[in-house]
C-alpha cells in the first residue's frame, strides 16, 4: 500500500465497483459528533458462492473530541436509503411550480453591488492621493540643499513622512486586495448559483441520467450539509434537516434551510409536498 501510494499519490486504489461514488460522503453528518460521516464498502459472498456484492454505508470516523473522548456513534446507513431520502426532498421542490417560477425568476437577475463598488472606488482615490503625497515628499527630499544647515534634521523629518505613506499605501492596496476578492467571490457565487438553479428546474428529467460522479458533484455544490436523526423515526423518517448553499424560493422567501424539527419549516415542506403532488 506505501508503494502504491508513493507511485500514484492515494492512499487507496478502487478495485472494485469503479462506478460508484459515495456521493453524500462527508456532506452527511455525524448526529453526535457533527462531523462529516464518509463511505465505507462491505463486500459480501453471493450465498450461491459464485460472486462478491458490493454494499455501500456512510459512517463516522469517530472524531476526538475537545475533552479526549471519542465520537461513539457507530451506526452505519446504507447510502442507497439516505441518497434516496435526500433526491426525493430536492425532487419535491423542484417539481413546485411557485419553486420553479421562483427560480426562474432570479436566474440572471443582477446582483446589487454598489456598496462595495462605492468602497473600491473610494479607497483608489485615497491610493491616488497619498501615492501623490508620498511623490511630491520624494521630489522634495530630492530638492533639498545639503548648504542647508538643518538639512539633516530636515531629511530625517521626511523620511518619518515618507515611511508613514509607504505604511498607509500598503494598507490601503490590501484593502482593496480583500474588496477586490468579496466582489469576486459574489459573482462568482452568483454564476454558481444560477448554475444550480438551472440544472433544478430539469432535476426530474437530468438527474437519474448522471453518473455517481456526476451526481456528488451537484450535491456538493447544492448541499451544505444533511443532517439525520441518530436512528431512524416513525413513519421511516431520517433527515433532520438539509443546508444549502443557495437559498431555495419559495412564496417570494429564501430558504436556507428545511429543518423537519422546526415546526414552521416543516409547514413550509409539506405545503412544498403537497403542491408538488397536484
Amino acid at each position: 500500500m506505501h508503494k502504491k501510494r508513493q507511485e500514484t499519490g492515494v492512499a487507496n486504489i478502487k478495485t472494485h465497483s469503479l462506478d460508484h461514488e459515495h456521493i453524500l460522503s462527508g456532506i452527511i453528518k455525524c448526529p453526535i459528533c457533527g462531523s462529516g460521516m464518509y463511505g465505507n464498502v462491505n463486500r459480501k459472498k453471493h450465498p450461491d458462492g459464485g460472486h462478491y456484492k458490493d454494499y455501500f454505508y456512510y459512517a463516522c470516523k469517530h472524531r476526538t473530541f475537545v475533552n479526549g473522548h471519542k465520537c461513539t456513534y457507530r451506526k452505519q446507513w446504507s447510502e442507497d436509503k439516505i441518497n434516496v431520502a435526500v433526491e426525493e426532498v430536492i425532487r419535491k421542490l423542484a417539481n413546485n411550480p411557485k419553486f420553479k417560477t421562483e427560480i426562474q425568476n432570479h436566474i440572471g437577475q443582477s446582483i446589487n453591488t454598489q456598496e462595495l463598488d462605492r468602497e473600491h472606488t473610494g479607497l483608489q482615490e485615497r491610493l491616488k492621493q497619498v501615492i501623490g503625497a508620498k511623490n511630491k515628499l520624494a521630489n522634495q527630499m530630492d530638492n533639498l540643499s545639503v548648504s542647508d544647515k538643518h538639512y539633516d534634521k530636515k531629511y530625517e523629518d521626511m523620511q518619518v513622512c515618507l515611511d508613514k505613506l509607504y505604511d498607509e499605501i500598503e494598507e490601503i492596496e490590501t484593502l482593496i486586495e480583500e474588496v477586490e476578492t468579496r466582489l469576486y467571490n459574489i459573482r462568482q457565487e452568483k454564476i454558481s448559483g444560477d448554475n444550480v438553479y438551472q440544472f433544478l428546474l430539469f432535476f426530474d428529467k437530468l438527474y437519474d441520467r448522471f453518473t455517481d460522479i456526476e451526481k456528488k458533484t451537484f450535491m456538493k455544490s447544492f448541499l451544505a450539509d444533511v443532517n439525520i436523526y441518530e436512528e431512524e423515526q416513525a413513519g421511516g423518517r431520517i433527515l433532520r434537516s438539509l443546508k444549502f448553499r443557495f437559498p431555495v424560493f419559495f412564496n417570494g422567501k429564501e430558504i436556507y434551510e428545511l429543518d423537519w424539527d422546526n415546526e414552521s419549516t416543516v409547514e413550509t415542506v409539506c405545503t412544498l409536498i403537497c403542491e408538488a403532488k397536484h
